[in-house]
């Protein structure tokens, strides 16, 4: 055979029939969909056109590497055959005995399909059957079976397997062909109302039997043959009273996969494997794992099934399992201690060692089982919540094994959630991990023994930027309540200058006196045209001269009053000195001025007129009088308003100047800014010099008493203290001020602000 290119090998529609109606998921060969465009769409070109994908299988069997013998019947893609079928591999020849199959091929001569039943034949150097064995057959790709079927294993996608369902119980000889003394006898039962599962890719050759839950092992205590030469054979351990629950296999082109579940990178890694035994594995006394055990060591009859891991291991040896796994670890200062994995991957490597030649370690990762009864609960540290299990075992006993995730710390003074991870060797159990209290992270750490626990924080990386400013915030207090005091003072003299200019108006209101006098000029000139329009026209009516008239004198008696508040205020404003009788005249003058925002009279003109040719004697001298109206705007209502607005804020002018003296004084008996800042930065240096001596906190757990005991590493060395929070910032400076120095702000304030008090009254007299 060679490898091609092929189109993926389906069975064809009287297979999917017949396995549909004769197997289940529960039995081993599940029924097939009935979509064949879903399941098999290379085997029905006619109902799924250009729906298949060609892939490459490997080492394809032919037309030619097959040969039917008996009765042979040609079908329009193949035959049928009852007999035998012969398939001749590149190291040996395959018989399916007792046969009745119908063998289906692609266009390019390939192998499509087998059904039918037919002897299983055995793959050469793994194992012999006792009696031959009838069987179901089908021929998947093992792209087909690992997205359909579940067997426990991961098959090669581009490869394609026979795969078997047998009803009856099985008799075996392990072992390798090249010794054909030495074997071992196995039993497998077909488990009660199922069937074995046995899936075989004769051009690896490969073999695996996926046998369930109670489907392998038996009741015969009398073992297998011997050959009585201690070269395999039944030495006492034999796997026919042993054996339950185990699914095995072999692959000489080491074509099973081991894909991790939880991989550990650069550790537990995917690797080929050219053997497989489903159980529990003991690695080196303290990890046990149960599940699919993928090794890359030879499968002959040495196996054992108990303990498929042996001792001697080679070079570049590679083992892997997923499933559950259960840690037991031996810790010399704590205590005998073991958790279990409910999901979990272990990789065993072989590695070379320059003190003990060949070492192997089995690498683990995984997630804890969430029962958390097996922590010991006398330590105050408490998961909190799930936690991935990692780290390895070594051959020699050696161990290292952490749990990470999100821990309760139990104190006296509250429990403190934490961030982190436990670790054991076989010397110490210990903690490590990160507390956020606010904007700090510290560190934490523990070491538990059977007597006591050890718990240390850290100070955080920032630890000396926040210190200075709680140990002097009642310094910063006082600066900020003396900078607001400066600040009161300068908005009270503002607010007393801004009353005093009457809100600002009293830099306007020459301009408004201004437009106000022209107001009035426009008014008395219009008065006057319309007075002496109305005096023309009653004259030429009447053919009357002029002799004279009272008009303009009338005119300044109506805009007099106006004229009159205009240079009143303009005295009120001009007046500097700020008293209760200028700003009453100051009030008195705006309000009559916004009284006087129109001109709007009308007023009787006397006129004296004499004849047209005799003139004004007093013979032909006459008396007439007319009306005249002057209607004029003096102020605009945005004027009126401002004039108003400041009559209304004239009375707080008083009231200002009273806040600003106040303010005055509140500032004269606070210590200055420039002293205040002095202060802080002496206390800052103080500060400085005890944080540069704290090296963290931590207690002591006594597990018997259930007593804490506090303490403060200062320089280096441990003092003990009373009971505060060990990732408190602020309750760390205060219990720690003792062991360098007071850094007492409150003190030397309060000394700060009595000087000011005294300096004020000292001034007053």
């Amino acid at each position: 055979m060679k490898t091609i290119q092929k189109p993926m090998n389906r069975m064809g529609l009287m297979l999917l029939i017949a396995l549909a109606v004769s197997c289940g998921k529960d039995n081993g060969i599940e029924p097939i969909a009935s979509d064949p465009c879903k399941e098999n769409p290379c085997g029905n070109p006619e109902l799924c056109p250009d729906q298949c994908t060609s892939i490459d299988t490997g080492d394809a069997i032919t037309k030619d590497d097959l040969t039917p013998e008996g009765t042979v019947t040609e079908t329009t893609n193949g035959y049928l055959v009852d007999g035998s079928l012969t398939m001749k591999t590149e190291d040996e020849t395959i018989v399916f005995a007792e046969a009745d199959l119908d063998v289906q091929f692609n266009e390019d001569g390939t192998l499509k399909s087998i059904s039918g039943t037919s002897e299983i034949p055995a793959p050469t150097n793994y194992f012999e059957f006792e009696t031959p064995v009838q069987a179901d057959i089908g021929f998947f790709t093992g792209k087909f079976l690992n997205e359909n079927r579940d067997f426990e294993i991961q098959l090669v996608d581009e490869r394609s397997y026979f795969v078997f369902a047998i009803s009856v119980g099985l008799e075996l000889k392990l072992g390798a062909n090249d010794d054909p003394d030495a074997y071992k006898p196995l039993s497998i039962e077909a488990p009660v109302g199922g069937h074995i599962t046995f899936i075989a890719d004769y051009t690896d050759p490969m073999f695996f039997f996926s046998l369930g839950g109670d489907a392998l092992g038996g009741n015969d205590d009398n073992g297998g043959n011997s050959n009585g030469d201690g070269n395999g054979g039944n030495d006492g351990n034999s796997s026919h009273n042993k054996l339950a629950s185990v699914s095995f296999g072999a692959s000489f082109g080491s074509n099973f996969m081991y894909v991790p579940t939880n991989p550990v990178q650069g550790n537990v890694v995917s690797f080929q494997a050219n053997q497989v035994t489903g159980g529990t594995v003991s690695f080196f006394k303290v990890l046990e794992a149960t599940g699919m055990y993928y090794q890359n060591r030879g499968f002959n009859a040495d196996l054992n099934f108990d303990e498929p891991m042996e001792s001697n291991f080679g070079a570049n040896y590679r083992a892997g399992i997923n499933g559950q796994l259960d840690l037991s670890m031996e810790i010399t200062s704590f205590i005998s201690f073991g958790f279990p994995i409910g999901s979990g991957s272990a990789a065993v490597v072989a590695e070379a060692s320059t003190n003990d030649g060949i070492v192997a370690k089995a690498f683990i990762n995984g997630l804890v089982d969430p029962d958390l009864s097996w922590w010991p609960d006398f330590i105050p540290l408490k998961p909190d919540g799930d936690l991935n299990a990692y780290g390895f075992v070594e051959q020699t006993g050696n161990f290292d094994i952490g749990m990470s995730g999100s821990f309760v710390i139990e104190m006296p003074t509250g429990d403190q959630g934490m961030e982190g991870s436990v670790r054991g060797t076989p010397d110490a159990f210990t903690m490590e991990g990160e507390v956020y209290s606010g904007d700090d992270v510290w560190g934490a750490s523990a070491v538990f023994t059977t007597n006591e626990t050890k718990c240390v924080a850290t100070t955080p990386n920032n630890f000396t930027d926040g210190i200075s400013e709680t140990v002097t915030s009642q310094i910063d207090a006082a600066i900020e309540t003396t900078e607001k005091a400066i600040q009161d003072l300068e908005d009270a003299e503002a607010q007393y200058e801004l009353e005093l200019s009457l809100r600002g108006l009293r830099a306007a209101l020459p301009g408004i006196i201004d437009r106000a006098q022209t107001a009035i000029d426009d008014a008395v000139a219009a008065g006057l045209a319309s007075g002496r329009s109305t005096i023309n026209s009653y004259l030429s009516d009447n053919n009357r001269i002029l002799c004279s008239d009272n008009l303009s004198g009338q005119i300044d008696a109506v805009v007099r009053g106006h004229r009159n508040a205009l240079t009143r205020l303009r005295n009120a404003v001009s007046e500097s000195n700020d008293n209760e009788t200028t700003r009453t005249e100051l009030e008195a003058a705006l309000r009559n001025l916004a009284s006087l925002d129109r001109i709007n009279r009308t007023f009787s003109v006397t006129i004296i007129h004499g004849h047209a040719t005799f003139g004004c004697g007093a013979l032909w001298t006459m008396t007439a009088s007319r009306n005249v109206t002057i209607n004029e705007t003096i102020l605009t209502s945005d004027q009126k308003a401002q004039l108003l607005e400041a009559a209304d804020n004239v009375k707080y002018i008083a009231e200002a100047d009273g806040i600003r003296i106040e303010a005055q004084d509140i500032l004269d008996q606070l210590p200055t800014v420039a002293e205040l800042e002095a202060l802080r930065d002496t206390v800052e240096a103080c500060v400085q010099e005890l944080t540069n001596g704290i090296g963290g906190a931590g207690f002591v757990y006594n597990h018997d008493t259930k007593a804490f005991t506090h303490f403060v590493i200062i320089n280096g060395e441990e003092k003990e203290v009373g009971s505060f929070n060990i990732f408190d910032k602020n309750e760390l400076i205060a219990v720690s001020r003792p062991e360098i120095g007071d850094c007492n702000a409150n003190g030397a304030l309060n000394k700060l602000l009595e000087e000011a008090k005294a300096r004020t009254v000292k001034n007053q007299y």
